[in-house]
């Protein structure tokens, strides 16, 4: 593992000149960029059913073998990302169009819980369950590590990972139960496992449209999409060599919490099983702008947290639905709640900014129309804000890109070998996350997900806690001596869930329950509903966190300590309009930072004191009171 956080940076090869390749990964070395990234577009390298071309014999821009030597010229390791879906913003994800159940119907489609056609573009999208599909996938992912990866993995080549499938498989892991693929053979598959273990209820699944499944159909479906997620990556894992799968990796969406309703809820499920897999897990950050949304910011929390990842694909420059992403400080604010999660990478998406791309891959205009977007949204260049550019000029995040390279490469400590400090867990249980995945006509009966989360931004912001998150699966990584937070159903907690809060009250720690309905279950543990407005009723259930003092301004604050429990790092984010002083007591001290509106600063422990180590704002001075006024070495 490196020593220090690793920065990947995007380039789509495919979008950018060949005769331009060169100096821009040149470039993205120089500017800061570790690991360069690639998805692998199969339709763009597919010359005839089953016939690829990797070295450019047909067109110069699929010379993926001179693209991964300039890399590795440049200095830069090489992760690929073959899909065999890629979305990308290319047409079908990258398939080829003969897979799609519209060109060739003798491919089973991925079907909705209305029995439609899940669609990109307008076109049906193929179900991996389907066995003729499942052969051009592994074929194709053959190829790649045949023609490719046998020739350039590490230690003799660049490539130091592949990436398999995208957030889930269609880009769907973070969905609804209610959006995972109903094809028939996913339902025979679901059946059969009911039957299995001897549940009744897999005559349901025959007898019954998905629409009208019973409640505890819909539950046991919600966490059947864990499972099946995990085969199919295990799946796509087997196509490749021995070599290959050991730098295997792959990327999962962040939970939606101002999404769909259920969504969050099936991502947990969806996910819980990943670490079987033996895979390497990252996580992409596509839920909105963390700077200027709680719901976003509430989604890195959580989703990070949960599952202990790190970032592989960050949002440096589109402006489709926010031109903020286009500016330097809003870029660093991201990867500063990166590191401050714990994460171990952050991503640059995309580092460079292209113009250069032909029909194989641009999206059908009409295709687009029919998904509800702008087709002019999808022109050159692609990711305008980008903190390069494919002609050698600067970007508009180039700014931001300096600041993270000079970050996460200083040699003083408050990165590395640090750890998240939390002052209180929330421990969110499977049966709430079975009951709430499915969304249906009436509310759950324990809290919404968005609601608790809510709830920990409140508690984070304005009273100064720092919360992590757990569910049963991993509540051993909460750490010892600290109270949790656990949503329940009126009926309380189920037997495996007591079990363990048994143990936590056992050891002398606090347990607070968080219900959805007045009274909550019944039962000792104190109970809190997390839409009340008044938390005074809550934080006396609690004890005081760890580095609170009594003069700051609302902000959340996430420091990192070492093996003792000292502070070596605090990260510090202004979800507010207006400049704040935030002050927190750390060594014994306090210390305080100014905080620019929508900002974030990074403090780290040099020896003396705390000082600024990153601002993600205009560059200007921050001031902390345990040293003098200090202007960082570099702002965004």
């Amino acid at each position: 593992m490196s020593p220090r956080p690793v920065v990947y940076g995007e380039y789509p090869y495919y979008r950018a000149d060949p005769d331009r390749w060169g100096p821009n990964l040149a470039a993205l070395a120089d500017a800061g960029i570790d690991v360069v990234t690639c998805y692998l577009p199969w339709r763009f390298h597919e010359v005839a059913p089953r016939r690829y071309d990797f070295t450019g014999a047909r067109e110069p821009q699929r010379d993926l073998l001179r693209l991964i030597a300039l890399a590795q010229s440049a200095g830069l390791g090489v992760l690929l990302k073959p899909g065999p879906f890629i979305h990308a913003e290319v047409q079908l994800g990258g398939l080829p169009d003969r897979v799609s159940p519209a060109t060739d119907p003798a491919y089973t489609a991925v079907l909705d819980v209305a029995g439609r056609p899940v669609t990109s573009q307008g076109l049906p999208l193929p179900s991996l369950s389907c066995p003729r599909f499942r052969a051009e996938v592994r074929h194709w992912l053959a190829a790649v590590d045949r023609q490719v990866l046998a020739r350039t993995l590490a230690p003799h080549g660049p490539v130091v990972a592949v990436q398999i499938g995208n957030e889930g498989i269609y880009s769907d892991a973070n969905r609804p139960a209610t959006a995972h693929d109903f094809a028939a053979p996913v339902l025979a598959a679901f059946a059969q496992r009911l039957r299995a273990a001897g549940s009744a209820l897999a005559a349901t699944v025959r007898d019954t449209r998905p629409a009208d499944w019973p409640p505890p159909l819909r539950a046991a479906w919600a966490w059947y999409g864990g499972e099946l997620l995990r085969e199919r990556y295990l799946d796509l894992a087997a196509d490749l060599s021995p070599e290959t799968r050991r730098v295997a990796t792959v990327n999962l969406p962040l939970p939606a919490l101002d999404g769909p309703a259920g969504g969050a809820a099936a991502w947990l499920l969806r996910t819980a099983r990943l670490d079987e897999t033996g895979l390497r897990e990252g996580y992409t950050a596509w839920v909105g702008n963390p700077a200027r949304s709680r719901a976003a910011f509430a989604s890195h929390w959580f989703g990070v947290r949960t599952r202990r990842s790190s970032n592989v694909e960050d949002n440096w420059g589109f402006t489709w639905t926010d031109p903020a992403f286009a500016r330097p400080g809003n870029a660093l604010f991201q990867s500063l709640l990166a590191l401050a999660l714990g994460s171990r990478s952050c991503s640059v998406y995309t580092a460079c900014a292209t113009g250069h791309w032909g029909p194989l891959i641009d999206l059908a205009p009409d295709g687009v129309r029919a998904d509800g977007l702008d087709p002019l949204d999808y022109a050159p260049p692609y990711c305008p804000g980008a903190p390069l550019r494919e002609d050698g000029t600067a970007g508009a995040n180039l700014h931001a890109l300096h600041a993270l390279r000079d970050l996460v490469r200083a040699p003083h400590a408050g990165l590395a070998g640090a750890r998240f400090a939390a002052d209180a867990v929330l421990l969110v249980p499977e049966a709430v996350a079975r009951a709430e995945a499915w969304p249906g006509d009436s509310a759950p009966a324990a809290p919404a997900l968005p609601t608790v989360a809510g709830l920990a931004v409140d508690l984070m912001e304005r009273h100064q806690f720092q919360l992590d998150v757990v569910t049963e699966t991993n509540a051993a990584d909460a750490g010892a001596g600290v109270p949790w937070l656990v949503p329940v159903g009126p009926a309380g907690p189920d037997p495996r869930l007591a079990e363990l809060i048994r143990d936590h009250r056992a050891a002398g720690h606090p347990v607070v329950l968080l219900a959805g309905t007045a009274g909550g279950p019944p039962g000792p543990l104190p109970v809190f509903r997390p839409d009340t407005p008044d938390l005074t009723p809550l934080l006396r259930l609690l004890p005081p966190p760890r580095h609170a003092h009594p003069d700051t301004d609302p902000a959340v604050a996430f420091v990192h300590v070492d093996a003792a429990g000292q502070p070596l790092a605090v990260f510090v984010f202004n979800l507010g309009p207006r400049p704040v002083t935030v002050r927190r007591t750390l060594r014994g001290a306090a210390v305080a930072v100014e905080v620019p509106p929508h900002g974030a600063v990074c403090l780290r422990h040099t020896g003396t004191g705390f000082t600024p180590a990153a601002v993600s704002a205009d560059p200007g001075p921050a001031t902390t009171a345990s040293g003098p006024t200090t202007t960082p070495k570099e702002t965004a």
